[in-house]
């Protein structure tokens, strides 16, 4: 009785645990959720409930949408999983990166705001730029590219590290271009974001430092993994599946 009630409370339990943890980067928190979802395979109403307690937790992060939405509609949801796993494993978003730097001249001069682990192939890669790491004023006024980073996005807005935003405020009063990175998973359709962002607020944990940019009116390019878009271009490349019934009360 006791192994039995074990085996039923433990993907309950490691589901709490993926939710309530802090600072997390994005694949191993999606690599533990589709682990801890994988246990409700078989159990579609069960599968939907914990999808949605999961969210209600880390409302942050587009790549669990994009895991708990896919892994709804697939026919055999486990697989599903394993198959978000391999695309974020094997997301190209870095050498897309790589690659539309490269029309860049070697004197340029590149402001890196954000979660720059995610930029550490390109500021490694490319030593002939001139990064600027530290957002400073001065250091935006001789910027000839502001990069930036999200982990949720839709067609016109994003969630980005607070500082994200005055530098974008900035390098617009100075006509420099700004180009958001978002890897595989991170862009949601508009259907999706309007639905997740609606539950966004500042005063939950995992939203703090956290603020929203204006994508439509800060950012030129977004570098997906589809290639370089605009905001509009990439939501409407992203293969996250519509699931309202996702946010449903």
């Amino acid at each position: 009785m006791a192994a039995a009630y074990a085996r039923v409370v433990h993907p309950i339990e490691r589901l709490r645990y993926v939710a309530r943890a802090g600072v997390v980067p994005v694949v191993p928190l999606v690599r533990e959720s589709a682990a801890a979802l994988a246990s409700f395979a078989d159990d579609p109403k069960g599968l939907l409930t914990s999808c949605r307690r999961l969210l209600d937790r880390r409302s942050d992060c587009a790549p669990l949408v994009w895991l708990a939405a896919r892994m709804l509609t697939a026919m055999d949801p486990r697989s599903e999983a394993k198959r978000v796993l391999e695309e974020l494993d094997a997301d190209p978003t870095e050498r897309v990166l790589l690659d539309s730097l490269s029309a860049l001249g070697s004197c340029s001069s590149v402001v890196a705001v954000g979660d720059l682990d995610v930029l550490d192939a390109a500021l490694s890669d490319r030593p002939d730029l001139r990064w600027l790491e530290e957002a400073e004023p001065e250091a935006l006024g001789t910027a000839e590219l502001v990069l930036a980073t999200s982990d949720c996005a839709g067609p016109s807005k994003a969630l980005v590290a607070a500082e994200t935003v005055w530098a974008a405020e900035a390098a617009c009063e100075s006509g420099t271009p700004v180009w958001l990175v978002a890897g595989a998973g991170r862009i949601l359709p508009e259907r999706m974001w309007d639905l997740l962002s609606a539950r966004h607020s500042l005063e939950d944990s995992a939203m703090r430092g956290l603020a929203v940019l204006d994508l439509d009116r800060l950012v030129t390019r977004m570098v997906t993994p589809w290639g370089l878009h605009t905001p509009t271009e990439a939501a409407r490349r992203s293969d996250c599946p519509v699931v309202p019934e996702l946010f449903s009360p």
